[in-house]
């Protein structure tokens, strides 16, 4: 399973995409509170997190150098590809609706 696979069988709520894109995910959402379980997204699609990031035209060591610590640097890798992925997901929610 993929990372974007996984947040389509999560994000069933279109509301939830919506608030994410108002409010942004560190506004607490189930699943992506705890450092337990932000870390356990990392470990599991770390390669694809870091693609989502790549096709922003990020890089890693741009965002490096925000982040006093390893911990903090993934929580905030895993947030801004669920963001992303929330942000790709509207036009097909607002294509849905019409």
């Amino acid at each position: 399973m993929t990372f974007v696979e996984f947040l389509d069988r999560r994000f069933i709520n279109s509301q939830e995409i919506r608030e994410i894109n108002c409010r942004g995910i560190s506004a607490g959402f189930d699943g992506f509170r705890e450092v337990w379980e932000l870390d356990y997204l990392y470990e599991h699609f770390e390669a694809d997190i870091h693609q989502i990031i790549e096709e922003t035209g990020y890089i890693e060591s741009d965002l490096e150098d925000e982040f006093d610590n390893e911990e903090t640097l993934r929580m905030k890798l895993v947030w801004f590809a669920v963001s992303m992925y929330c942000l790709s997901r509207i036009d097909a929610l607002a294509e849905q609706e019409s």
